[in-house]
């Protein structure tokens, strides 16, 4: 018995393959008695088969190195023999299952696989012609149990290949799921180390705060490091969150929260910097939207969205933010108020995201694609983290762009997170 992945070749898939195409005793009869008459012309036909092969670019390249031809003549003669052996059993069908898989390993793909056996039946039954002459009834006979053998060859062989490229999947998959797995405490580690040495930076940085004798220069160093600061550490904590997420670990705390105020206390934290940065800074919202979410996740999720809106937007434009009902937005687009959830929607004036990169900025890993295309992102994996904070909280995260002026991200989340 022979097992490649989910494939099992037993004598009774032997068997039933066989019944399958009608081969029975008289055929295996047939052929066992061609072997004295073939043999003379072994050399002929494997010269003429790999003559043929060579004249094709794809199987002359796989047969170009130094002494293969000649090592691969002397398997086909063996071959050639076993072929009019006259015994097709469990033995025959595990040395045809390994030359299937010999020719996955070095590349010959399965089309020029079965042209060659296509070939192979011509040259023999050319051979077989002469041979008989005028006795066209054994002729015929011995073709057609020539050809269900080699069918029975054919269709091991291709499940060679199939099975066999399954396993090498299953084997890259796993590799890379260990890879990932290494990729994810490796970057676990790094950030957890750079969050000690950050927090003291911070530390110092805060102590120079509003002491006396800085010059206004001095002030507005201070504060812009304080700014790197934080966003440095905003970056820190996107990483983590999302390698957590990916690994399935990332906690919640769902608790009922007014996503109203959780959102005016964002833009709080941002207008004195959008207005430093000569930027307005617009907010809208109803004096109570109702949730059961995560609040600390939305908070993020707010924060970086209102950062990213404020790295790319010019000086003298403005930022939105319009913060709805459930209810208010599906009535709005149509949805007839079904109600129930709540939506955070940032607009900028800046330079628009071109639509066919859209569907990269909340990929982990689609910054470098982004910025081949020329579109200006963050590092940090900020828009990442909104994609998988919102998906936690069983809401979702979109993007609106004409790519020319302007975009708008929208965070939708629903009523009961986590219920």
């Amino acid at each position: 018995m022979l097992r490649i992945g989910a494939f099992t070749l037993d004598e009774g898939e032997v068997e039933k393959r066989k019944a399958y195409l009608q081969m029975t005793p008289a055929d295996e009869r047939r052929l066992g008695e061609l072997r004295a008459l073939l043999r003379p012309h072994t050399r002929v036909v494997i010269d003429r088969f790999y003559e043929y092969l060579l004249s094709h670019e794809h199987t002359r390249r796989i047969l170009s190195e130094p002494g293969v031809v000649e090592r691969l003549k002397g398997l086909q003669t063996r071959y050639f023999d076993e072929l009019t052996s006259g015994t097709y059993d469990l033995a025959y069908c595990e040395n045809r299952l390994r030359v299937g898989q010999t020719h996955h390993r070095i590349g010959l793909s399965p089309e020029w696989y079965l042209g060659a056996y296509v070939k192979y039946l011509h040259i023999v039954s050319d051979v077989l012609s002469r041979e008989f002459g005028r006795e066209y009834e054994r002729y015929f006979q011995t073709t057609v149990s020539l050809t269900k053998v080699i069918y029975l060859d054919m269709g091991i062989a291709l499940d060679a290949y199939h099975f066999s490229a399954q396993a090498d999947l299953a084997t890259k998959n796993e590799e890379l799921r260990r890879l990932q797995e290494v990729r994810r405490q490796l970057t676990d580690m790094i950030v957890h180390d750079l969050q000690n040495p950050l927090a003291g930076i911070l530390a110092f940085l805060q102590g120079f705060r509003g002491r006396a004798g800085l010059t206004e220069f001095e002030t507005r160093c201070l504060e812009e490091a304080l700014v790197r600061c934080e966003d440095l550490s905003r970056m820190i904590s996107n990483v983590l969150q999302v390698s957590r997420a990916e690994a399935g670990l990332l906690q919640t705390y769902i608790e009922e929260v007014n996503l109203s105020e959780l959102a005016r206390r964002a833009v709080a934290v941002w207008r004195p910097i959008a207005e430093r940065e000569r930027r307005t800074l617009e907010f809208e919202a109803p004096e109570a939207v109702r949730l059961r979410t995560d609040a600390s996740l939305v908070d993020r999720m707010l924060q970086n969205l209102l950062r990213n809106a404020l790295r790319h937007t010019p000086e003298g434009t403005g930022i939105r933010v319009q913060v709805s009902s459930g209810a208010e937005v599906d009535a709005g687009e149509g949805g007839g108020g079904s109600g129930g959830g709540g939506r955070v929607r940032v607009e900028d004036d800046g330079p628009g995201i071109p639509t066919d990169v859209q569907p990269l900025l909340f990929r982990a890993y689609g910054g470098a694609a982004l910025r081949d295309a020329g579109v200006r992102v963050d590092s940090g994996l900020g828009l990442a983290f909104c994609r998988v904070a919102a998906e936690v909280l069983g809401g979702s995260v979109r993007v609106e762009s004409d790519g020319k002026r302007g975009s708008a991200f929208t965070v939708s989340l629903p009523s009961g997170a986590g219920q």
